[in-house]
């Protein structure tokens, strides 16, 4: 699981990270669970999660399994933009791409964002 928490001083999220680790690693906190959490600021996030990529995530997780090319087509976008949108959100770890015959099949892996729940 992915989990994106959105902060308004990144640097403060740091070092309350930094501190938290330190005291793991010194015994006096345990690991719950092993998770992979991103941390950006309000503004990267809407980089991240453009119109755009937002509507990708939605036709890959709410339409049977596409390739990358019958995405594109299905969306009115260039296969070019759309196979940097997946590989940029795979890098994330929110979509994961599997081959198949040469062909790419992205999907979406589960995400989990604290501040909208």
């Amino acid at each position: 699981m992915v989990k994106i928490e959105i902060v308004a001083d990144v640097k403060q999220k740091m070092k309350e990270d930094n501190k938290h680790v330190a005291d793991i690693l010194k015994g006096k906190k345990k690991i719950n669970e092993a998770e992979k959490t991103i941390v950006i600021s309000p503004e990267i996030f809407s980089k991240i999660f453009s119109p755009q990529k937002i509507n990708l995530l939605l036709e890959i997780k709410h339409s049977e399994p596409k390739n990358i090319y019958q995405i594109a087509k299905e969306l009115g976008r260039s296969y070019e933009a759309v196979y940097r949108d997946i590989k940029l959100l795979e890098g994330f770890g929110i979509l994961r791409v599997s081959t198949e015959e040469r062909k790419k099949y992205p999907s979406m892996q589960p995400v989990k964002i604290p501040i909208f729940a």
